[in-house]
């Protein structure tokens, strides 16, 4: 029997030794093949642009939410919409520039032949003396009435509310700072604007002004600590707007902050602000221009402008650095989700050139 040398062995046996270990290391160990190192290349890269997905009629973005906000879901906010078949809700924030809207989505709604439910359920916006959860309801059977023969719209002061997937919602909304928001909304009930009739100044006072005083600044009402400016539900509004009728929404105002912001990226094509009110539509323009192609054009109109000046509240005194001050605190959440949203938006205004 032949036996191979010592001097012979000992050398091939090493070589064995290493060639095993080079494949274990190599093929067993590996803890990313090329392929995985290219996916994981891939959706890196995805992540950072932004890239949409168009898969038959509907489009998907397989961009990640931004590890500032500590999400990982995937979105919907800033993603092109083509075709018709959509169902826009506009769940307008009050004192926003939602008239101004309207009269946009009116116009456009004609042009394009749209189905417009127009504040149908008008029963007002005030969370203290509203029932959120009843109008939430009346709206989403108003909204799968008007699904049925899409495209349609809806309009309303309303909390975001669910509604079937197979009914193509799209989302859109305006916010704005939520200080000037509260002064605005604050003396348009003490004194309306040349758009609404003295009439229903008188109706909103009652309606809405709960512990006003028709001779108190804003100023006044805040150092007075009275309800018709700094209560839970005023200071709370936009928050509530964007989280929905969940009971959470109310009692922890952080979890409701989270929730807002998971509802702009999962179901709001935009949300835009009144500070930059032109921009918005330009990129509504962008996105979806079947339903809102023409928009800018509109609002530019002379006759657009005047009509816009209409709904101007009467009188607005400017507040003092001091109650500023204090509202910036009550205020710290609803801040924190306006900056979440003013960064979107500007993030979405470059990538589009505008």
């Amino acid at each position: 029997m032949y036996t191979v040398p010592r001097r012979v062995a000992l050398p091939l046996i090493s070589v064995l030794i290493a060639a095993t270990i080079f494949f274990t290391i190599t093929y067993i160990l590996k803890p990313e093949s090329t392929l995985e190192i290219e996916v994981k290349s891939t959706n890196e890269e995805i992540s950072k642009k932004g890239s949409r997905l168009i898969i038959g009629n509907s489009t998907e973005s397989s961009q990640k939410l931004t590890e500032q906000h500590g999400t990982t879901l995937y979105k919907k906010y800033g993603v092109p919409i083509t075709g018709l078949n959509h169902t826009i809700i506009y769940n307008k924030m009050p004192k926003c520039g939602s008239r101004t809207m309207d009269m946009l989505l009116i116009s456009n709604a004609k042009r394009f032949h749209v189905k417009l439910d127009h504040n149908q359920v008008h029963r007002g916006y005030d969370l203290d003396v509203i029932d959120p959860k009843g109008k939430e309801e009346f709206a989403i059977k108003r909204v799968q009435q008007l699904a049925a023969h899409p495209p349609a719209l809806f309009s309303d002061h309303v909390l975001y509310f669910p509604v079937d997937k197979s009914n193509n919602p799209v989302y859109i909304n305006m916010i704005r700072d939520p200080i000037e928001a509260l002064v605005s909304n604050y003396y348009y009930i003490q004194h309306g604007d040349r758009a609404v009739a003295q009439r229903t100044v008188i109706r909103n006072q009652k309606k809405y002004g709960g512990d006003m005083k028709m001779n108190e600044t804003f100023d006044q009402c805040v150092l007075k600590e009275r309800k018709a400016c700094i209560s839970e539900g005023r200071l709370s509004l936009m928050l509530k707007f964007f989280c929905g009728t969940h009971p959470k929404c109310s009692t922890d105002l952080k979890w409701s902050l989270n929730e807002a912001k998971r509802r702009v990226e999962e179901e709001y094509l935009i949300v835009g602000l009144l500070e930059d009110y032109e921009s918005t539509l330009k990129l509504m323009e962008k996105l979806a221009p079947s339903l809102f192609k023409g928009i800018v054009t509109d609002y530019k109109a002379d006759i657009r402008k005047k009509e816009s000046e209409k709904y101007q509240t009467n009188f607005k005194k400017p507040i003092s650095a001091e109650v500023r001050a204090i509202l910036r605190e009550k205020l710290d959440l609803t801040y924190q989700f306006y900056d979440f949203v003013k960064t979107k938006l500007e993030l979405l205004k470059k990538e589009y050139g505008i």
